[in-house]
């Protein structure tokens, strides 16, 4: 049974900003799911995917993996046919993904590195995901990791990119935060709870517009943008090669 995720309920006591910490780690599937509108159905789209462009003997990586949900959904629908390299700079994201994916590490189905994803190698890949993990590095860091994901992609290779955003009228982003706000609380978080959770967040989770997203894509050289699934304001892309 996963456990609950408790880690506010008192307020954001320590005052420290958000880190993926054993903390985290160990209420992370509760928080995501009770926090991320559409995350399943996010994960249902990548398998679905993945099955549709895979290549045969390609590489296959989960940039920013954390428990691996994305990796489990690549396993599924790759049967074998390519390695998922997946990987987090978290030290108890990566030991619990050993745990976690003991046989499929075994037999040579996919293989978990901690790491950084800036400073990790893309290479002979069909498929890249990046799932809400774009959005907790510098804008900096997001060109060049984009850069590179281009550039170690076969021709036709997809990018699925998975994102939260703001919109360009301060209006609508303050409306959909508030029916997001509404959503986590439907969820059982106290008003404290969201509150300290958005105040650990501020600065390390930095979102952008969609179309900052696209323009970026497109200057990469991405040459098709598909929109996969749009729930409030968290939306899924495919980019391809």
């Amino acid at each position: 049974m996963r456990k609950q995720d408790k880690i506010f309920e008192e307020g954001n006591v320590s005052g420290l900003p958000f880190s993926f910490n054993q903390e985290v780690t160990e209420v992370f599937e509760d928080m995501i799911d009770r926090s991320v509108p559409g995350y399943n159905t996010t994960l249902r789209i990548i398998q679905q995917q993945a099955k549709n462009h895979c290549i045969d003997g390609s590489n296959v990586y989960d940039l920013g993996c954390s428990l691996g949900a994305s990796t489990s959904s690549l396993l599924n629908a790759l049967n074998g046919m390519s390695k998922v390299i997946a990987i987090d700079n978290s030290d108890s994201m990566i030991k619990s993904c050993i745990e976690r994916f003991s046989e499929p590490i075994k037999v040579g189905q996919v293989n978990f590195l901690q790491e950084d994803i800036s400073n990790s190698e893309i290479l002979d890949a069909s498929i890249v995901v990046i799932n809400f993990v774009l959005q907790f590095l510098s804008i900096k860091e997001r060109v060049e990791l984009m850069k590179k994901i281009y550039q170690g992609l076969v021709p036709g290779g997809i990018l699925i990119l998975s994102e939260k955003i703001h919109f360009d009228s301060k209006k609508r982003t303050e409306e959909i935060s508030n029916i997001h706000h509404s959503f986590k609380a439907a969820n059982g978080y106290s008003k404290l709870e969201i509150s300290s959770k958005r105040d650990s967040l501020e600065g390390v989770l930095v979102t952008e517009t969609e179309s900052q997203h696209l323009n970026r894509a497109k200057e990469l050289g991405f040459k098709d943008s598909t929109k996969l699934m749009s729930n409030l304001n968290f939306l899924t892309y495919k980019f391809q090669k």
